[in-house]
């Protein structure tokens, strides 16, 4: 198992232009929302100063189709986003490597990716493919990792996983609240009851997992 870092560029690539466009902004996918790689919708969370040109931008922008609001803070914004047919993705092929992507954010001209993969010959084919499309790859870091049961267990399912860290960084946890199991749930696209599951049994996992011994579960 490898981790790596890389940072891919293309004009095409999804949300490029916007990204040149907004040289004071972070973007950010939201990666643990789960959306299917294959598909054309994806969840963003942008920051920037101010969102009026960061609207007219999504709306110049050739890689997008079209683009809604699901969350708000104060100076951060989730947003639904599908793609346009003029879109370039190098996550399917990453996905179909059996790869995983755990961070994509904006970097310079395009995007740079956290990556989880099962070895160097999936790097490899990975960079043979961008070449093939005419995208510019190029490897940050490298190292060589255990397993990645070993990394994302924690007594946790995946889904419950997802649902803690979106619950985390949308400020659930603050104190004001700043986001609702209702907004939450429009996120995942799941039911309040789905999602307020989640949160509970997670919080219970870890509880079980961090905070308690054998005979304290037992009742001793």
């Amino acid at each position: 198992m490898i981790s790596t870092r890389i940072y891919v560029e293309h004009p095409d690539l999804a949300l490029t232009e916007t990204i040149r466009s907004l040289s004071d902004a972070e973007i950010s996918v939201v990666s643990e929302v789960g959306t299917d790689p294959n598909r054309s919708v994806y969840f963003f969370r942008i920051e920037a100063p101010e969102f009026d040109t960061v609207d007219a931008a999504l709306e110049a922008d050739h890689t997008v189709a079209d683009f809604s609001v699901v969350l708000e803070m104060a100076s951060q914004r989730t947003y639904r986003i599908e793609y346009s047919e003029d879109a370039k993705l190098i996550t399917p092929t990453i996905t179909d490597r059996g790869g995983l992507t755990l961070e994509t954010t904006s970097y310079l001209n395009g995007w740079m990716l956290q990556l989880q993969l099962e070895g160097h010959e999936d790097l490899y084919e990975l960079d043979e493919r961008a070449r093939e499309d005419g995208v510019h790859l190029e490897v940050l870091e490298l190292t060589q990792n255990g397993t990645l049961d070993d990394q994302l267990d924690f007594g946790l399912t995946p889904s419950q996983t997802e649902t803690l860290t979106a619950a985390y960084r949308h400020g659930y946890f603050d104190e004001p609240r700043e986001s609702s199991v209702e907004e939450l749930a429009e996120l995942f696209d799941l039911s309040t009851t789905a999602v307020s599951g989640r949160l509970r049994r997670g919080s219970a996992n870890l509880i079980e997992e961090f905070l308690l011994d054998d005979d304290n579960v037992d009742g001793g």
